[in-house]
């Protein structure tokens, strides 16, 4: 019986070790959040008296920081030429409706450290995810000598911390990056709306 104990009791460390090993294993697990996917159905189509759509991509890529949208999928260009397949309809029986792309930019870019010995023990905003839309929408109708440009343009942005996970800095990328397809969509819109030669809304 006495042996029995004993042996019991030699044993008795490692079974604590492995349990409190297994509950810092489980405080420690970081949850995953899953991107939110990106979806044009939730976008008003726009008839526009026109033919035809054609989308033209002067934006290239730069490849190298602060810009990251080469390491995207998708890449904000990506989104945008979705975008304007979904909500720009031609309906018209001639005519040319162009979006010409000249910006689709990510940016993350370092923020400036704070000195102060205070600031050492919060968390502070270590990155700054920037993007940007910049476009041109042309339209063309021939019927009539008709011509319209449209300026298109969108910012958003957003701050990630220091202590953000990689899953959660992606997060805040994709979020950056919806908020200026939205804020394209109610520019076009308001501007679309507004041309009654334009629109066949």
């Amino acid at each position: 019986m006495t042996h029995k104990l004993f042996r019991f009791s030699k044993s008795l460390p490692i079974v604590l070790l492995v349990a409190l090993l297994g509950l810092s294993s489980c405080a420690t697990s970081t949850k995953q959040t899953i991107l939110p996917e990106y979806e044009t159905a939730g976008f008003q189509s726009l008839r526009l008296d026109a033919r035809v759509l054609n989308i033209s991509e002067e934006w290239v890529m730069p490849m190298e920081p602060p810009y990251i949208e080469h390491t995207l999928s998708p890449n904000l260009s990506s989104m945008l030429v979705d975008w304007a397949t979904r909500v720009l309809v031609p309906v018209g029986g001639s005519g040319e409706v162009v979006l010409n792309i000249t910006q689709a930019s990510v940016k993350m870019t370092a923020l400036p450290r704070s000195e102060r010995l205070v600031d050492l023990f919060s968390d502070k905003q270590e990155f700054m995810v920037r993007a940007d839309i910049k476009a041109k929408l042309l339209w063309i109708q021939p019927v009539g000598g008709k011509q319209v440009i449209i300026d298109l343009s969108a910012t958003a942005s957003n701050t990630v911390k220091e202590t953000a996970t990689p899953n959660e800095r992606d997060l805040i990328i994709r979020e950056v990056m919806i908020n200026t397809i939205d804020l394209i969509d109610e520019q076009a819109a308001s501007e679309i709306k507004a041309n009654k030669d334009l629109n066949r809304s």
